[in-house]
């Protein structure tokens, strides 16, 4: 018997080699997407990515609710609280964005781009549509205000 056969069929089987996969960086983008949305005011993209989709939507209306409180804040002070509101938001976004990522590295999420492109999308257009809006209101108010009502 020679030493380069098995001495019974089944001892020695060859396990077949297996390229090392390549680390999956889910957890970075979800974080990166999170971090720069938020900053430009559309939170909840990293979220979506990984596709939890009822705590994305919460937060996103959650962060609206808080921008229009800010706008309504920095009205009322003539600007003055805008400089307090601008690093709290980053911190928010920076905060999300380091749970979306801790929520990925627990769960094994895995991300799609499609959901990010069309939320975002939807997004710019839902914030673009209220800028026209507010746009309007402020030419109705414009209008009313330069109104001469003592002629008519």
């Amino acid at each position: 018997m020679s030493s380069d056969t098995p001495s019974s069929p089944g001892s020695l089987q060859q396990q077949p080699y297996r390229l090392p996969s390549a680390p999956d960086s889910t957890d970075t983008i979800a974080m990166i997407i999170e971090i720069v949305f938020g900053i430009f005011g559309l939170m909840g993209m990293g979220w979506l990515y990984v596709g939890n989709f009822l705590y994305a939507i919460l937060i996103f209306a959650g962060f609206f609710i808080l921008l229009l409180i800010e706008v309504g804040v920095i009205t009322l002070t003539f600007g003055i609280c805008a400089c307090l509101f601008l690093p709290l938001n980053i911190v928010i976004a920076v905060v999300s964005g380091l749970r979306v990522r801790d929520h990925v590295r627990q769960t094994n999420a895995k991300g799609s781009v499609l959901y990010v492109i069309i939320a975002a999308s939807i997004g710019f257009l839902l914030i673009c549509g209220l800028l026209v809006a507010l746009g309007g209101f402020a030419a109705i108010i414009e209008a009313i205000n330069s109104t001469d009502w003592n002629s008519l």
